[in-house]
């Protein structure tokens, strides 16, 4: 990997949570970066349990298989710690420890959590081996042993009763200034823990054996583990300058340490980076965290393509609405066919001639079957090289007297006063319901006693395959029926069928034409 290179995602810790996150991006075909700093929680442990089909895996093991894996669909793996994040969505900068930057479009932080232990000298060393915090970790493991629970909060009650079930000798010693509920002790001892008070002096243990505990009165509990409920932390420094805070976590009201808050998907308080595992929630054992790092980066990776589907909306309408892609289509050989519209032909042919105003004429054929019937015509469109074909056309045509061209925006155009006989766009589209504001800027060029003809694709053109991509740009007469003026009477407002010949198989197909014509009144 070399540096200043983007992602799609970076993600944070190589855990069980990160390790999925990524698998599951990585099989999407996003680029992924692992930026692991070696530090996982379980690393003491010599197995990880509950994990269906790894059962009893050495927790190193199985992040090494989990590193090769996800190799295999193109994530890499950094061993390095991340120092800094800033940025925003789409353009976040990661700085590591070891003075590597790279961007990510999104960052999938599952560095998991640190463990407070209680202040008992000796405890922190055997973490891990003999010193134990939950019965579905390592609770098989110390069946019908001497067990031994520290009890550092009023919820120590619930570790007695779970580890009850698997040894009959436990004994659950409470700290100083702690107070178990009476409901708690009740149950303690009608379930046959054994309660002693006084918190303890520290862990005795006979060269790598641990021995017990030795108990405020100076005795020595002899045990075979110790069970503890340590407060975590997120290891989530690097993410407060960016915004994204961490909360305290706490069950029924008692203190167990701070996470990072998240919402279903994943996501926290700042839009494009995400959380998963055990930074999210303490409770998580292994598996679980496994299957919520697949969950978040399935939701990531559908916020990506949703992005990039939206990215790719409006480069489909830069390129379709904007004036340079029909500067350049208009700059190429020949587009349309040079016939009159069908609706044209069918609504205008009785009209008197007199002055007309084409918007959006293209290469003119509409143009030119008015000017042949003794119309002066106003050919409008916004591509200059579409006015150029107009013009050439009606001088081939010996019809030059009678066209004028004009470049003319839809979106903007003003009369400014300026009237028409006759007012006339055919299969001019817009998104988002753009055409209502045109057709009521069309109908203020109208002269008393004259016509407008608006004529679209009708949305019934989307079974043929002729409208591909753009169905969302089309439009209903009707549709269109709330920018007429009151002085207007609508003469037709239909969807008019028509057969035409399909392009690509030379097939004749019904289609159908959303004509709108109304009449000024003068």
């Amino acid at each position: 990997m070399s540096d200043d290179m983007t992602f799609d995602v970076v993600v944070v810790g190589g855990g069980a949570a990160g390790l999925s996150g990524a698998m599951a991006l990585g099989r999407s075909r996003r680029s992924v970066l692992v930026i692991d700093a070696g530090e996982p929680r379980n690393a003491p442990a010599g197995h990880a349990h509950n994990y269906l089909g790894r059962e009893g895996v050495n927790p190193l093991e199985l992040l090494e298989i989990g590193r090769t894996e996800v190799a295999q669909y193109g994530v890499e793996v950094l061993a390095d710690r991340v120092v800094g994040l800033s940025g925003e969505a789409g353009a976040f900068l990661v700085t590591t420890e070891g003075g590597r930057r790279v961007t990510a479009r999104r960052i999938l932080v599952a560095g998991g959590v640190t463990d407070e232990l209680p202040d008992v000298p000796g405890l922190a060393e055997r973490w891990g081996v003999d010193v134990l915090h939950c019965p579905y970790c390592h609770g098989w493991e110390v069946r019908d042993q001497r067990l031994v629970v520290l009890g550092t909060s009023p919820m120590a009650g619930h570790q007695g009763l779970l580890f009850r079930q698997l040894s009959d000798d436990v004994t659950l010693v409470v700290f100083d200034g702690v107070e178990l509920p009476d409901e708690e002790l009740e149950k303690m001892g009608a379930i046959g823990v054994t309660i002693v008070h006084g918190t303890p002096q520290e862990v005795v243990t006979d060269g790598d054996s641990l021995v017990g505990l030795r108990l405020a009165d100076g005795s020595v509990l002899e045990r075979d583990a110790i069970v503890v409920a340590s407060k975590v932390h997120a290891k989530a420094d690097f993410l407060a300058p960016i915004g994204v805070e961490t909360a305290p976590f706490e069950m029924n009201g008692i203190p167990f340490g701070t996470v990072v808050p998240v919402e279903p998907t994943g996501a926290t308080s700042v839009p494009g980076i995400f959380a998963a595992g055990n930074i999210t929630d303490v409770s998580m054992i292994l598996v679980a965290s496994a299957a919520h790092g697949t969950r978040v980066g399935a939701w990531i990776n559908a916020e990506l393509a949703g992005e990039e589907a939206a990215a790719a909306v409006a480069r489909k309408r830069d390129d379709f609405f904007e004036r340079p892609a029909w500067e350049e289509r208009y700059s190429g050989d020949k587009v349309w066919s040079g016939k009159v519209n069908a609706q044209l032909a069918a609504e205008a042919a009785d009209l008197a001639p007199g002055r007309a105003l084409d918007v959006g004429c293209g290469e003119g054929g509409d143009v030119l079957w008015l000017a042949e019937r003794g119309w002066e015509v106003t050919a409008s469109d916004f591509a200059e090289a579409a006015l150029a074909r107009v013009g050439e056309h009606a001088a081939e045509a010996g019809l030059g007297d009678r066209v004028e061209t004009r470049l003319v925006d839809v979106r903007t155009f003003d009369p400014a006063g300026e009237t028409w006989d006759l007012v006339t766009a055919h299969f001019v589209h817009l998104p988002d319901g753009g055409m209502v504001d045109v057709v009521r800027r069309l109908a203020s060029a109208v002269a008393p006693g004259g016509t407008l003809l608006v004529v679209g694709h009708a949305p019934d053109d989307v079974h043929t395959g002729l409208r591909r991509g753009h169905h969302s740009f089309m439009h209903t007469a009707d549709q269109l029926l709330p920018a007429v003026p009151e002085d207007f009477v609508v003469e037709v407002c239909e969807s008019r069928p028509r057969t035409q010949k399909h392009p690509e198989t030379g097939e004749d197909i019904e289609i159908a034409d959303a004509t709108l014509r109304v009449r000024r009144q003068g």
